[in-house]
């Protein structure tokens, strides 16, 4: 456990993820203490607050010490023009989707950087959260294929939007769809606050290698998807009523655990997209 200005970290796993005591994040935070949190993150991508009962209002305003209120294309799409608290409400009714190993919305040209979660409902038992780091992925990666792929871009779709339609209904998907067709993004990324490289494709998304053939793109996909989230580089976390999270979406993917049905799960979320330094 390490100390920070009355902060006490406990690293929850090799490649990332810390437990952190010590801030009130109902309250708003001082600049010395939100730069102790952003190079935390930087450290450790994922970040897990117990024991902070927040409301909506107070994540929102935690998030927004990392950036500005994301808008999700659908919700966009539906007219929306203020961020707030989205509830992922999961049950018989409600069939989990999160169940696959992603990056928030990266068939958006402009995707948020950070995501916060935090518990409402759990069920007795299940319905942990994982994260793999992507920094763990890549550095991982023979020189060799490191080389071959640093100059290549990748197009991140929709994908095959089903369980979108099932939440929101097959219109507004179409809709969303239209300003939202897809886009491409590096293969690798580059943290501009580490400056760390990172491997940026993921299953859910990512359809295809700009400039190969189908068959050379879905093989290529297909070793690094599946490489990039071994248990090697991942954390699983059981969640706790009070606790909130935050997470670096750039560094990072996510999968939560679909183990848990007939029972509820209910987690409020806020992204936040982080503002480019000049």
């Amino acid at each position: 456990m390490s100390s920070t200005r009355c902060l006490n970290v406990t690293p929850r796993a090799g490649h990332l993820g810390a437990e952190v005591r010590g801030p009130d994040l109902r309250q708003p935070l001082d600049a010395e203490r939100l730069n102790d949190l952003h190079r935390l993150l930087d450290e450790h991508l994922v970040l897990i607050f117990p024991d902070q009962h927040l409301d909506d209002a107070q994540q929102l305003a935690f998030a927004a010490s990392f950036g500005d209120p994301y808008i999700h294309p659908i919700g966009r799409t539906l007219g929306r023009t203020e961020a707030g608290c989205e509830r992922i409400v999961d049950d018989v009714e409600h069939p989990p989707y999160q169940d696959k190993w992603h990056t928030d919305v990266s068939w958006d040209p402009e995707p948020p950087t950070h995501g916060t979660l935090r518990p409402i409902c759990l069920p007795a038992r299940g319905g942990d959260t994982m994260w793999a780091s992507m920094y763990a992925a890549y550095d991982a990666l023979s020189p060799t294929m490191q080389v071959l792929i640093e100059p290549l871009e990748a197009l991140h779709t929709m994908g095959s939007a089903t369980s979108f339609i099932t939440k929101t209904g097959g219109d507004v998907v179409a809709r969303t769809l239209e300003k939202f067709p897809g886009t491409v993004h590096p293969v690798v990324g580059v943290h501009p606050a580490t400056g760390r490289p990172y491997l940026n494709v993921n299953r859910e998304f990512t359809e295809s290698i700009v400039g190969l053939e189908p068959d050379e793109s879905r093989a290529l996909l297909g070793f690094l998807t599946t490489h990039a989230t071994q248990p090697n580089f991942c954390l699983r976390h059981s969640w706790s009523l009070g606790e909130v999270a935050i997470w670096d979406e750039r560094c990072t993917q996510h999968f939560a655990v679909a183990d848990y049905l007939p029972e509820r799960r209910e987690i409020a979320r806020v992204a936040v997209r982080e503002t480019p330094l000049d």
